[in-house]
Protein backbone atom coordinates (compact mmCIF):
# COMPACT_ATOMS: atom_id res chain seq x y z
CA UNK A 1 0.00 0.00 0.00
CA UNK A 2 1.54 3.75 -1.32
CA UNK A 3 2.26 5.70 1.68
CA UNK A 4 -0.13 8.83 2.75
CA UNK A 5 1.34 12.01 1.03
CA UNK A 6 -0.33 15.08 2.56
CA UNK A 7 -1.35 18.70 0.92
CA UNK A 8 -2.19 21.76 2.30
CA UNK A 9 -5.21 22.89 0.89
CA UNK A 10 -6.66 26.39 2.88
CA UNK A 11 -10.15 26.22 3.78
CA UNK A 12 -11.90 28.57 6.25
CA UNK A 13 -8.05 28.74 7.23
CA UNK A 14 -7.46 24.77 8.15
CA UNK A 15 -5.50 22.19 6.56
CA UNK A 16 -7.81 19.61 4.95
CA UNK A 17 -6.14 16.63 4.01
CA UNK A 18 -6.27 15.34 0.33
CA UNK A 19 -6.02 11.61 -0.08
CA UNK A 20 -4.68 9.29 -2.91
CA UNK A 21 -7.71 7.66 -5.27
CA UNK A 22 -6.23 4.47 -4.28
CA UNK A 23 -7.17 4.42 -0.75
CA UNK A 24 -11.01 6.08 -1.46
CA UNK A 25 -14.05 4.07 -1.88
CA UNK A 26 -16.76 5.52 -2.73
CA UNK A 27 -20.31 4.34 -2.65
CA UNK A 28 -24.05 5.27 -3.25
CA UNK A 29 -25.72 4.93 0.64
CA UNK A 30 -28.80 3.71 1.41
CA UNK A 31 -29.84 6.85 2.00
CA UNK A 32 -31.41 8.85 -0.84
CA UNK A 33 -29.02 11.08 -2.99
CA UNK A 34 -26.37 10.09 -0.29
CA UNK A 35 -22.67 9.39 -1.36
CA UNK A 36 -20.54 7.83 1.32
CA UNK A 37 -16.57 7.67 0.59
CA UNK A 38 -14.29 5.70 3.19
CA UNK A 39 -10.62 6.46 3.71
CA UNK A 40 -8.34 4.29 5.21
CA UNK A 41 -6.33 6.37 7.42
CA UNK A 42 -4.02 4.09 9.86
CA UNK A 43 -4.17 0.34 11.11
CA UNK A 44 -8.10 0.36 12.33
CA UNK A 45 -8.27 3.99 11.56
CA UNK A 46 -10.65 4.85 8.70
CA UNK A 47 -12.62 8.18 7.88
CA UNK A 48 -15.91 8.49 6.32
CA UNK A 49 -17.07 11.20 4.44
CA UNK A 50 -20.96 11.44 3.56
CA UNK A 51 -22.59 13.99 1.52
CA UNK A 52 -26.43 14.29 1.24
CA UNK A 53 -28.19 16.12 -1.47
CA UNK A 54 -31.73 17.41 -1.52
CA UNK A 55 -33.72 19.20 0.09
CA UNK A 56 -31.82 18.87 2.96
CA UNK A 57 -28.44 18.62 2.09
CA UNK A 58 -25.98 16.88 4.83
CA UNK A 59 -22.30 17.27 5.03
CA UNK A 60 -20.90 14.33 7.89
CA UNK A 61 -17.76 13.96 9.16
CA UNK A 62 -16.57 10.20 10.81
CA UNK A 63 -13.87 8.61 12.18
CA UNK A 64 -13.83 5.06 12.98
CA UNK A 65 -11.56 3.11 15.19
CA UNK A 66 -10.63 -0.44 15.94
CA UNK A 67 -10.71 -0.90 19.34
CA UNK A 68 -9.99 -3.89 19.71
CA UNK A 69 -5.65 -2.85 18.79
CA UNK A 70 -4.12 -3.54 21.89
CA UNK A 71 -2.41 0.34 20.57
CA UNK A 72 -5.12 2.18 20.51
CA UNK A 73 -6.04 3.70 23.52
CA UNK A 74 -9.00 6.21 24.49
CA UNK A 75 -7.89 9.71 25.55
CA UNK A 76 -9.65 12.61 26.89
CA UNK A 77 -8.49 16.33 27.77
CA UNK A 78 -6.15 16.22 31.46
CA UNK A 79 -6.36 18.99 33.67
CA UNK A 80 -3.40 20.63 31.56
CA UNK A 81 -3.12 23.62 29.65
CA UNK A 82 -1.94 21.87 26.76
CA UNK A 83 -4.84 19.99 26.84
CA UNK A 84 -8.03 21.76 28.05
CA UNK A 85 -8.78 25.62 26.85
CA UNK A 86 -7.38 24.71 23.31
CA UNK A 87 -9.16 24.29 20.04
CA UNK A 88 -9.80 20.16 19.03
CA UNK A 89 -6.14 20.30 16.66
CA UNK A 90 -4.54 22.16 19.25
CA UNK A 91 -5.49 19.12 21.29
CA UNK A 92 -4.84 16.36 18.89
CA UNK A 93 -1.66 17.95 18.10
CA UNK A 94 -0.47 17.91 21.97
CA UNK A 95 -1.48 14.32 22.72
CA UNK A 96 -0.48 12.65 19.64
CA UNK A 97 -4.18 11.70 18.88
CA UNK A 98 -4.83 10.18 15.45
CA UNK A 99 -8.49 11.09 15.95
CA UNK A 100 -9.77 14.03 18.29
CA UNK A 101 -13.36 15.68 18.55
CA UNK A 102 -15.00 18.39 21.24
CA UNK A 103 -15.96 17.69 24.25
CA UNK A 104 -18.53 19.21 26.42
CA UNK A 105 -20.35 22.57 26.47
CA UNK A 106 -19.02 25.03 29.12
CA UNK A 107 -16.79 27.76 29.29
CA UNK A 108 -13.54 28.21 27.57
CA UNK A 109 -11.33 26.30 30.10
CA UNK A 110 -14.28 24.41 32.53
CA UNK A 111 -17.08 22.05 30.99
CA UNK A 112 -20.21 21.68 32.69
CA UNK A 113 -19.75 18.25 33.98
CA UNK A 114 -17.81 14.90 34.03
CA UNK A 115 -13.79 15.33 32.88
CA UNK A 116 -11.67 12.76 33.34
CA UNK A 117 -8.28 12.01 31.67
CA UNK A 118 -6.09 9.11 32.61
CA UNK A 119 -8.16 8.38 35.28
CA UNK A 120 -8.10 11.49 36.83
CA UNK A 121 -11.14 12.94 37.62
CA UNK A 122 -10.35 17.23 37.30
CA UNK A 123 -14.55 17.92 36.77
CA UNK A 124 -17.47 16.00 38.75
CA UNK A 125 -20.71 14.97 37.25
CA UNK A 126 -22.72 17.57 36.48
CA UNK A 127 -25.33 18.27 39.76
CA UNK A 128 -27.43 21.95 38.65
CA UNK A 129 -30.94 20.05 38.77
CA UNK A 130 -31.94 23.76 36.93
CA UNK A 131 -31.13 22.34 33.61
CA UNK A 132 -32.48 19.04 33.97
CA UNK A 133 -33.14 16.07 36.33
CA UNK A 134 -30.42 13.68 34.49
CA UNK A 135 -26.86 14.32 32.63
CA UNK A 136 -25.13 12.52 29.86
CA UNK A 137 -21.42 11.46 30.14
CA UNK A 138 -19.53 8.99 27.95
CA UNK A 139 -16.67 7.06 29.60
CA UNK A 140 -14.36 4.35 28.86
CA UNK A 141 -11.99 1.93 31.01
CA UNK A 142 -8.55 1.70 30.24
CA UNK A 143 -9.30 -1.63 28.07
CA UNK A 144 -11.29 0.58 25.91
CA UNK A 145 -14.76 -0.89 27.32
CA UNK A 146 -16.99 2.94 26.37
CA UNK A 147 -20.30 3.87 27.43
CA UNK A 148 -22.70 6.35 27.41
CA UNK A 149 -25.06 6.85 30.01
CA UNK A 150 -27.21 9.28 32.38
CA UNK A 151 -27.19 9.68 36.22
CA UNK A 152 -29.36 11.63 37.79
CA UNK A 153 -28.05 15.03 39.48
CA UNK A 154 -28.57 13.62 42.76
CA UNK A 155 -26.59 10.10 42.33
CA UNK A 156 -23.95 11.01 44.90
CA UNK A 157 -22.43 7.31 43.69
CA UNK A 158 -21.08 8.65 41.19
CA UNK A 159 -19.02 11.46 42.87
CA UNK A 160 -15.97 9.24 42.28
CA UNK A 161 -16.35 7.13 38.86
CA UNK A 162 -12.60 5.58 38.55
CA UNK A 163 -13.93 3.69 41.81
CA UNK A 164 -15.25 0.33 41.26
CA UNK A 165 -17.97 -1.23 39.80
CA UNK A 166 -16.87 2.03 37.18
CA UNK A 167 -13.13 1.99 36.72
CA UNK A 168 -13.13 5.10 34.20
CA UNK A 169 -10.66 5.94 32.79
CA UNK A 170 -11.25 9.16 30.79
CA UNK A 171 -14.37 10.68 30.31
CA UNK A 172 -16.24 13.61 28.86
CA UNK A 173 -19.71 15.37 29.80
CA UNK A 174 -22.36 14.82 27.18
CA UNK A 175 -24.25 18.45 26.65
CA UNK A 176 -26.85 17.25 28.94
CA UNK A 177 -28.37 14.70 25.76
CA UNK A 178 -27.58 10.90 25.47
CA UNK A 179 -28.85 9.56 22.08
CA UNK A 180 -29.06 5.76 22.75
CA UNK A 181 -28.33 4.34 25.69
CA UNK A 182 -28.31 -0.07 25.81
CA UNK A 183 -29.48 -0.02 22.27
CA UNK A 184 -32.60 2.37 23.09
CA UNK A 185 -32.97 5.74 21.66
CA UNK A 186 -33.37 8.81 24.24
CA UNK A 187 -35.71 11.55 23.35
CA UNK A 188 -36.10 15.10 23.69
CA UNK A 189 -33.17 17.74 23.08
CA UNK A 190 -32.16 21.25 24.18
CA UNK A 191 -33.19 22.62 21.20
CA UNK A 192 -35.86 21.57 18.14
CA UNK A 193 -33.64 23.29 15.33
CA UNK A 194 -31.19 22.18 12.85
CA UNK A 195 -27.54 23.08 13.82
CA UNK A 196 -24.00 21.46 13.37
CA UNK A 197 -23.35 18.66 16.11
CA UNK A 198 -20.88 16.50 17.53
CA UNK A 199 -21.09 13.11 19.06
CA UNK A 200 -19.74 10.14 20.13
CA UNK A 201 -20.88 6.30 20.05
CA UNK A 202 -19.81 2.49 20.38
CA UNK A 203 -21.40 -0.70 19.22
CA UNK A 204 -23.20 -3.33 20.83
CA UNK A 205 -19.68 -5.46 20.97
CA UNK A 206 -17.90 -2.17 22.21
CA UNK A 207 -14.92 -2.91 19.47
CA UNK A 208 -15.86 -0.16 17.21
CA UNK A 209 -15.86 3.64 18.29
CA UNK A 210 -17.36 6.66 16.19
CA UNK A 211 -16.12 10.07 16.42
CA UNK A 212 -18.99 11.97 14.72
CA UNK A 213 -19.48 15.63 13.32
CA UNK A 214 -22.28 16.95 11.20
CA UNK A 215 -21.71 20.70 9.66
CA UNK A 216 -24.50 23.01 9.99
CA UNK A 217 -25.14 26.48 8.93
CA UNK A 218 -24.70 26.52 5.31
CA UNK A 219 -26.75 26.46 1.88
CA UNK A 220 -24.61 22.76 1.39
CA UNK A 221 -24.95 21.74 5.33
CA UNK A 222 -28.53 21.92 7.40
CA UNK A 223 -26.95 20.20 10.40
CA UNK A 224 -28.99 17.99 12.43
CA UNK A 225 -31.66 17.79 15.17
CA UNK A 226 -31.21 15.58 18.10
CA UNK A 227 -33.67 12.82 16.45
CA UNK A 228 -31.39 13.28 13.44
CA UNK A 229 -28.14 12.00 15.14
CA UNK A 230 -29.92 9.68 16.44
CA UNK A 231 -30.54 8.20 13.54
CA UNK A 232 -26.95 8.92 11.88
CA UNK A 233 -25.85 6.97 15.22
CA UNK A 234 -28.46 4.29 14.10
CA UNK A 235 -27.33 3.98 10.87
CA UNK A 236 -23.24 3.25 12.01
CA UNK A 237 -24.93 1.00 14.32
CA UNK A 238 -24.12 2.51 17.21
CA UNK A 239 -25.67 0.78 21.34
CA UNK A 240 -24.61 3.78 23.25
CA UNK A 241 -24.10 7.48 21.64
CA UNK A 242 -23.46 10.52 23.21
CA UNK A 243 -24.43 14.24 22.14
CA UNK A 244 -21.32 16.51 22.72
CA UNK A 245 -21.29 20.26 22.23
CA UNK A 246 -22.10 21.36 18.99
CA UNK A 247 -22.56 24.84 16.70
CA UNK A 248 -19.08 26.63 16.38
CA UNK A 249 -17.70 24.18 18.74
CA UNK A 250 -18.29 21.24 16.06
CA UNK A 251 -14.39 20.24 15.43
CA UNK A 252 -13.27 16.37 13.96
CA UNK A 253 -9.53 16.38 13.23
CA UNK A 254 -8.37 13.02 11.49
CA UNK A 255 -4.34 12.59 11.12
CA UNK A 256 -3.54 16.06 12.42
CA UNK A 257 -5.98 18.08 9.40
CA UNK A 258 -9.46 19.48 10.47
CA UNK A 259 -12.07 17.40 8.36
CA UNK A 260 -14.91 18.99 8.99
CA UNK A 261 -16.15 22.77 8.12
CA UNK A 262 -16.26 24.45 11.33
CA UNK A 263 -19.44 27.09 11.17
CA UNK A 264 -17.44 29.90 12.99
CA UNK A 265 -14.85 30.08 10.10
CA UNK A 266 -12.12 29.32 12.55
CA UNK A 267 -11.18 26.80 15.70
CA UNK A 268 -12.76 27.40 19.31
CA UNK A 269 -11.28 26.48 22.07
CA UNK A 270 -13.19 24.60 24.15
CA UNK A 271 -12.61 22.94 28.14
CA UNK A 272 -12.48 19.31 27.07
CA UNK A 273 -11.67 16.63 24.16
CA UNK A 274 -11.68 13.23 23.45
CA UNK A 275 -9.65 11.73 21.17
CA UNK A 276 -7.61 8.20 20.45
CA UNK A 277 -3.95 7.66 20.15
CA UNK A 278 -2.47 5.00 17.84
CA UNK A 279 1.06 3.89 19.50
CA UNK A 280 3.23 2.49 16.79
CA UNK A 281 4.67 -0.48 19.15
CA UNK A 282 4.26 -1.50 22.98
CA UNK A 283 7.22 0.48 25.58
CA UNK A 284 9.19 -1.43 27.23
CA UNK A 285 8.05 -1.02 30.61
CA UNK A 286 4.84 -2.00 30.13
CA UNK A 287 3.86 -5.97 31.40
CA UNK A 288 0.59 -5.19 30.08
CA UNK A 289 -0.45 -3.20 26.71
CA UNK A 290 -3.22 -1.71 29.03
CA UNK A 291 -3.58 -2.33 32.70
CA UNK A 292 -1.98 -1.53 36.19
CA UNK A 293 0.29 -3.71 38.01
CA UNK A 294 1.59 -4.10 41.49
CA UNK A 295 5.62 -4.35 41.79
CA UNK A 296 5.93 -4.58 45.96
CA UNK A 297 4.57 -1.17 46.59
CA UNK A 298 4.82 0.42 43.22
CA UNK A 299 2.25 0.86 40.73
CA UNK A 300 2.46 1.12 36.89
CA UNK A 301 0.21 2.29 34.46
CA UNK A 302 0.10 1.65 30.79
CA UNK A 303 -2.71 2.28 28.10
CA UNK A 304 -2.62 1.00 24.38
CA UNK A 305 1.00 0.02 24.47
CA UNK A 306 1.96 3.78 25.86
CA UNK A 307 4.05 3.38 30.28
CA UNK A 308 2.00 6.22 31.92
CA UNK A 309 4.44 6.15 34.96
CA UNK A 310 5.04 4.47 38.07
CA UNK A 311 3.83 5.88 41.89
CA UNK A 312 5.09 4.52 45.21
CA UNK A 313 2.03 3.34 47.13
CA UNK A 314 4.28 3.39 50.29
CA UNK A 315 5.34 7.26 50.41
CA UNK A 316 1.77 7.39 52.00
CA UNK A 317 1.80 4.58 53.80
CA UNK A 318 -0.09 2.36 51.49
CA UNK A 319 0.12 -0.92 49.55
CA UNK A 320 -0.77 -1.49 46.72
CA UNK A 321 -3.17 -4.57 45.73
CA UNK A 322 -3.88 -6.51 42.23
CA UNK A 323 -7.64 -7.18 40.83
CA UNK A 324 -7.15 -8.72 37.44
CA UNK A 325 -5.60 -6.63 35.37
CA UNK A 326 -5.84 -3.63 37.74
CA UNK A 327 -4.61 -2.03 40.62
CA UNK A 328 -4.69 0.29 43.24
CA UNK A 329 -2.74 1.83 46.46
CA UNK A 330 -4.94 0.37 49.66
CA UNK A 331 -5.13 2.73 52.21
CA UNK A 332 -3.35 2.19 55.81
CA UNK A 333 -6.25 1.71 58.02
CA UNK A 334 -8.68 -0.22 55.28
CA UNK A 335 -10.16 -2.74 57.45
CA UNK A 336 -7.96 -6.23 57.22
CA UNK A 337 -5.57 -3.98 54.82
CA UNK A 338 -8.31 -5.12 52.00
CA UNK A 339 -8.67 -2.40 49.34
CA UNK A 340 -12.41 -3.50 48.94
CA UNK A 341 -13.20 -4.38 52.85
CA UNK A 342 -15.59 -2.64 54.76
CA UNK A 343 -16.30 -2.70 58.95
CA UNK A 344 -19.06 -1.13 61.49
CA UNK A 345 -17.05 1.25 64.24
CA UNK A 346 -19.97 1.49 66.25
CA UNK A 347 -23.72 0.63 66.28
CA UNK A 348 -24.37 3.09 63.17
CA UNK A 349 -20.82 4.19 61.77
CA UNK A 350 -19.51 2.26 59.04
CA UNK A 351 -15.68 2.50 57.49
CA UNK A 352 -15.33 1.04 53.72
CA UNK A 353 -12.89 0.92 51.12
CA UNK A 354 -13.12 0.88 47.48
CA UNK A 355 -10.19 -0.14 45.15
CA UNK A 356 -8.28 1.50 48.51
CA UNK A 357 -10.23 4.61 48.61
CA UNK A 358 -11.02 5.03 52.56
CA UNK A 359 -14.51 6.68 53.02
CA UNK A 360 -16.27 6.89 56.78
CA UNK A 361 -19.90 7.70 57.22
CA UNK A 362 -22.91 7.43 59.74
CA UNK A 363 -25.67 5.42 58.88
CA UNK A 364 -27.63 7.39 62.01
CA UNK A 365 -28.17 10.41 59.32
CA UNK A 366 -30.40 8.45 57.60
CA UNK A 367 -31.97 7.03 60.48
CA UNK A 368 -29.91 3.44 59.66
CA UNK A 369 -27.76 1.31 61.60
CA UNK A 370 -24.50 -0.57 60.68
CA UNK A 371 -24.71 -4.08 59.98
CA UNK A 372 -22.14 -6.94 58.85
CA UNK A 373 -22.59 -10.38 57.25
CA UNK A 374 -20.06 -12.46 55.05
CA UNK A 375 -20.18 -9.35 52.22
CA UNK A 376 -19.00 -7.29 54.65
CA UNK A 377 -20.45 -4.25 56.36
CA UNK A 378 -22.88 -1.46 54.93
CA UNK A 379 -26.07 0.47 56.56
CA UNK A 380 -29.26 -1.37 56.79
CA UNK A 381 -33.39 -0.93 58.24
CA UNK A 382 -33.39 -2.30 61.98
CA UNK A 383 -35.36 -4.90 60.58
CA UNK A 384 -32.36 -6.60 58.86
CA UNK A 385 -31.69 -8.37 62.02
CA UNK A 386 -29.44 -11.25 60.84
CA UNK A 387 -27.46 -8.46 58.81
CA UNK A 388 -27.76 -6.60 55.63
CA UNK A 389 -27.99 -9.66 53.17
CA UNK A 390 -30.34 -12.08 54.97
CA UNK A 391 -33.68 -12.95 55.19
CA UNK A 392 -35.97 -14.19 58.02
CA UNK A 393 -40.25 -15.45 58.33
CA UNK A 394 -42.03 -12.85 60.13
CA UNK A 395 -44.66 -15.40 59.75
CA UNK A 396 -45.93 -18.61 58.36
CA UNK A 397 -46.80 -16.76 55.12
CA UNK A 398 -45.08 -13.59 54.99
CA UNK A 399 -40.86 -13.87 54.07
CA UNK A 400 -38.90 -10.53 54.96
CA UNK A 401 -35.43 -10.16 53.17
CA UNK A 402 -32.50 -7.63 53.55
CA UNK A 403 -30.70 -6.65 50.31
CA UNK A 404 -27.51 -4.20 50.69
CA UNK A 405 -29.19 -3.47 53.97
CA UNK A 406 -32.98 -2.52 52.04
CA UNK A 407 -35.89 -4.40 53.50
CA UNK A 408 -38.18 -5.88 51.74
CA UNK A 409 -41.01 -8.36 52.10
CA UNK A 410 -43.20 -10.85 49.95
CA UNK A 411 -46.56 -12.31 50.68
CA UNK A 412 -46.76 -16.21 50.16
CA UNK A 413 -49.62 -17.04 47.83
CA UNK A 414 -51.48 -20.32 47.73
CA UNK A 415 -50.24 -23.06 49.19
CA UNK A 416 -47.00 -21.87 50.04
CA UNK A 417 -44.91 -21.01 53.40
CA UNK A 418 -42.19 -19.40 54.78
CA UNK A 419 -39.15 -21.16 54.87
CA UNK A 420 -35.88 -20.44 56.09
CA UNK A 421 -32.40 -22.10 54.40
CA UNK A 422 -29.16 -20.66 55.81
CA UNK A 423 -29.48 -16.81 55.53
CA UNK A 424 -31.89 -16.57 52.84
CA UNK A 425 -36.12 -16.97 52.97
CA UNK A 426 -38.50 -17.37 50.86
CA UNK A 427 -42.28 -18.51 50.09
CA UNK A 428 -42.44 -22.10 49.08
CA UNK A 429 -44.65 -25.13 48.23
CA UNK A 430 -44.78 -28.31 49.68
CA UNK A 431 -43.07 -30.94 48.10
CA UNK A 432 -45.18 -33.58 46.96
CA UNK A 433 -45.32 -36.42 48.84
CA UNK A 434 -44.47 -40.09 46.87
CA UNK A 435 -47.38 -42.34 48.57
CA UNK A 436 -45.60 -45.42 46.57
CA UNK A 437 -47.41 -48.11 44.13
CA UNK A 438 -47.63 -51.44 46.39
CA UNK A 439 -49.88 -52.13 43.14
CA UNK A 440 -49.02 -55.81 41.28
CA UNK A 441 -45.37 -55.91 41.26
CA UNK A 442 -42.94 -57.96 43.10
CA UNK A 443 -42.31 -55.28 45.21
CA UNK A 444 -43.79 -57.26 48.63
CA UNK A 445 -46.81 -57.48 50.30
CA UNK A 446 -49.12 -55.24 51.64
CA UNK A 447 -47.34 -55.44 55.07
CA UNK A 448 -44.51 -53.60 53.35
CA UNK A 449 -41.90 -55.98 54.84
CA UNK A 450 -39.90 -55.89 51.53
CA UNK A 451 -39.92 -52.41 51.74
CA UNK A 452 -37.46 -51.62 54.11
CA UNK A 453 -33.85 -50.39 53.09
CA UNK A 454 -32.09 -49.92 56.65
CA UNK A 455 -30.98 -53.84 56.39
CA UNK A 456 -32.55 -55.45 59.58
CA UNK A 457 -35.48 -57.57 60.09
CA UNK A 458 -38.72 -55.81 60.42
CA UNK A 459 -42.13 -57.40 60.51
CA UNK A 460 -45.10 -55.92 58.55
CA UNK A 461 -46.71 -54.07 61.09
CA UNK A 462 -43.82 -53.09 63.51
CA UNK A 463 -42.35 -51.53 60.25
CA UNK A 464 -43.70 -48.10 62.07
CA UNK A 465 -40.95 -48.04 64.10
CA UNK A 466 -38.31 -46.93 61.46
CA UNK A 467 -37.09 -43.96 60.78
CA UNK A 468 -37.86 -43.73 57.15
CA UNK A 469 -41.81 -43.70 58.36
CA UNK A 470 -41.56 -41.13 60.63
CA UNK A 471 -43.14 -37.46 59.35
CA UNK A 472 -40.67 -35.66 60.81
CA UNK A 473 -38.41 -35.48 57.56
CA UNK A 474 -40.63 -32.83 57.07
CA UNK A 475 -39.38 -29.57 59.10
CA UNK A 476 -42.00 -26.83 60.04
CA UNK A 477 -41.31 -23.40 58.58
CA UNK A 478 -38.93 -22.03 60.85
CA UNK A 479 -40.65 -18.45 62.15
CA UNK A 480 -38.47 -16.11 63.30
CA UNK A 481 -38.78 -11.96 64.70
CA UNK A 482 -36.66 -8.98 63.96
CA UNK A 483 -34.68 -8.91 67.07
CA UNK A 484 -31.13 -6.56 68.09
CA UNK A 485 -28.34 -8.19 67.02
CA UNK A 486 -24.74 -7.34 68.42
CA UNK A 487 -23.10 -9.37 65.23
CA UNK A 488 -19.86 -7.39 64.52
CA UNK A 489 -20.69 -4.64 66.83
CA UNK A 490 -23.42 -3.23 65.40
CA UNK A 491 -27.21 -3.36 66.85
CA UNK A 492 -30.03 -2.43 64.75
CA UNK A 493 -31.16 1.09 66.02
CA UNK A 494 -33.55 2.65 63.07
CA UNK A 495 -36.70 2.41 61.21
CA UNK A 496 -36.55 2.96 57.63
CA UNK A 497 -34.63 2.27 54.62
CA UNK A 498 -34.03 3.47 51.05
CA UNK A 499 -31.65 1.59 48.19
CA UNK A 500 -29.38 4.58 48.31
CA UNK A 501 -28.54 4.96 51.76
CA UNK A 502 -25.15 3.17 51.79
CA UNK A 503 -23.68 5.03 49.05
CA UNK A 504 -25.53 8.13 50.18
CA UNK A 505 -23.62 7.40 53.17
CA UNK A 506 -20.66 6.54 52.53
CA UNK A 507 -20.39 9.61 49.71
CA UNK A 508 -21.53 12.33 51.94
CA UNK A 509 -20.38 11.88 55.55
CA UNK A 510 -16.71 11.61 55.84
CA UNK A 511 -16.91 12.90 59.66
CA UNK A 512 -15.69 12.03 63.29
CA UNK A 513 -12.41 11.38 62.42
CA UNK A 514 -10.35 13.98 64.24
CA UNK A 515 -11.69 11.52 67.32
CA UNK A 516 -9.32 9.10 65.56
CA UNK A 517 -5.70 8.85 63.78
CA UNK A 518 -5.57 11.94 60.74
CA UNK A 519 -5.94 10.07 57.49
CA UNK A 520 -3.12 11.04 54.91
CA UNK A 521 -4.61 12.44 51.47
CA UNK A 522 -5.20 9.41 48.89
CA UNK A 523 -1.80 9.33 46.64
CA UNK A 524 -2.17 10.43 43.21
CA UNK A 525 -1.57 7.61 40.67
CA UNK A 526 0.14 8.56 37.41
Amino acid sequence: MPSLSWKSVLKHGHPIRRVPSLLVLCMWSASAHATDTWTSTATGVDYLHRIESGSVPQDIHVAKVDLTNPLVSIHASADLTTERGVNTRTFANNTGAIAAINGDWGSTSTPISLAMGDSTLWNPHFTDPSVGSQWGFFACDIFNRCEAGTRPVSDFSFLYPFLAPHRYFNAVGANGVVLIEDGTRGTGCFDTVRNPRSGICVDASRETLYLMAVDGRSSTASGMTCDEMRDLADDLGCYDAAMLDGGGSTTLVVDGAVMNSPSDGSLRSRPNHIGVILATSTDSECSLASGRWCDGTEISTCSGGRYLGTGDCAAFGATCEEDGDWAYCVHLSCPDGDGNGSECLSETEVRSCTDGWLSDGDCAYFGLACGEDSTGASCMDSRCASGPNSGFCIDETTAAQCASGTYAETSCVDDESCVVDGLDASCQSPEPVDSGDGGDGDGGGADGSEDEDHGGETGGSDGGDTDDASPEDSEEPVESTPSDSDKGGCSSVAKVAGPTAWMLAVALLLRRRSDREAIPERPRIP
